[in-house]
């Protein structure tokens, strides 16, 4: 073959080269562009902390994987990780903490997802007021663990020498309320329950003096309870109206021996040196309403389960870091109120929350919730 001959057969093969190569740079372009439209921009927050994460995942654990973060079982996590994910979506991380608690003396461990040890005794349910805390109630809690000491606010009578002394106490033993309380019982009186014995809620101690031959008792006079009711509270619920008191007998003995031994015992005197005050409690009458039957329209077709999944972990008695928010919905006592409801929201059923979300849903729209309003 001649060398012109040779050229014209590779000429149309060299001339093909270049398209072939331009097709191949077109479909990796292609693939790229397809890679790109595939990522999902979100916010995570974590502990109050937003950021923004790029992730070609398509559920919320991949986004938690992008961000270098994982979701324990003592976490609060929402929506759940296996959810699908899409753009613009919003994931809220609460971290569990580990709370050593000692309540009363007793210690016990607990798990939160709290910020605060306030939001912590509301998440376990220590919202008595008068607690004596060994931390302060706006302390942050570290993700490591944290040491809480808890002593509650008891009622205790004493009956001491004819007399009812009443006090409030954080002390944790009766010997510690009688040092309160500047009593001293001496080696030769009793008490009717142990020096070191735990303080309760309405326990009733009684000091008896002993003094040489005489000795000299109080004996307790329980007090009774009325019960009167009342339309304007709902069946189950109680109020109490007057505390009750117990009253004293103040007894005297005199004592005989023989041979140092007791032979003898008589009563001196008896006399009612305070009598008993009745004890009065409220309860409802009225049926309560039920709302889980009640169309509220167009309203009752959305995921309010999703909605109160974000605003409050599902808790319908879930109390937000600073207390203003409030239940499933975390409503405001004001926007509460707006809608019909009346006391506190976490103290209505989870039926009404819902029912009174629809309604403020009606006439305001996913805007009443800016950050979770999107899950409906």
């Amino acid at each position: 073959m001649s060398v012109s001959s040779f050229a014209a057969t590779l000429a149309p093969a060299v001339a093909l080269r270049p398209v072939a190569l331009g097709m191949s740079l077109l479909a990796l372009a292609g693939g790229h562009t397809a890679y790109e439209a595939s990522a999902h921009t979100v916010a995570i927050t974590v502990d109050g902390v937003r950021q923004e994460v790029t992730t070609h995942g398509d559920t919320v654990g991949a986004a938690l994987k992008a961000a270098h973060l994982r979701s324990t079982s003592h976490d609060l996590l929402v929506p759940s990780a296996t959810a699908p994910l899409r753009d613009g979506a919003s994931i809220i991380l609460r971290r569990g903490r580990e709370l050593s608690l000692t309540v009363d003396g007793t210690p016990r461990t607990v798990w939160v997802t709290a910020l605060s040890v306030d939001e912590a005794l509301n998440q376990i349910g220590l919202r008595q007021g008068g607690a004596l805390l060994s931390a302060d109630r706006s302390r942050a809690l570290p993700l490591k663990g944290f040491s809480l000491d808890v002593r509650t606010r008891k009622d205790i009578q004493v009956l001491d020498g004819g007399k009812v002394l009443r006090t409030a106490t954080n002390a944790l033993s009766v010997k510690d309320v009688l040092f309160e309380l500047h009593i001293h019982v001496r080696r030769t009186d009793s008490l009717s329950v142990r020096p070191d014995a735990a303080l309760t809620d309405g326990l009733v101690i009684r000091v008896t003096r002993v003094d040489g031959k005489r000795v000299s008792e109080d004996v307790e006079i329980p007090f009774g309870v009325e019960r009167r009711a009342d339309a304007s509270m709902y069946k189950g619920e109680t109020k109490t109206l007057r505390d009750g008191r117990v009253g004293v007998i103040h007894k005297t003995y005199l004592l005989t021996y023989t041979n140092h031994k007791l032979s003898g015992r008589r009563i001196a005197t008896s006399k009612r040196t305070a009598s008993p005050v009745t004890k009065i409690v409220a309860y409802g009458t009225k049926s309560r309403p039920t709302y889980a039957a009640k169309s509220v329209g167009s309203a009752d077709g959305l995921n309010w389960g999703a909605l109160a999944r974000c605003e409050s972990g599902g808790n319908p008695r879930a109390v937000s870091s600073n207390g203003r928010y409030r239940g499933l919905y975390q409503f405001s006592i004001s926007t509460w109120q707006g809608v019909g409801g009346s006391g506190d929201p976490i103290d209505a059923s989870s039926s009404e929350q819902t029912y009174r979300a629809k309604l403020l849903y009606n006439r305001s729209g996913r805007g009443s919730w800016p950050t979770c309003g999107r899950y409906l």
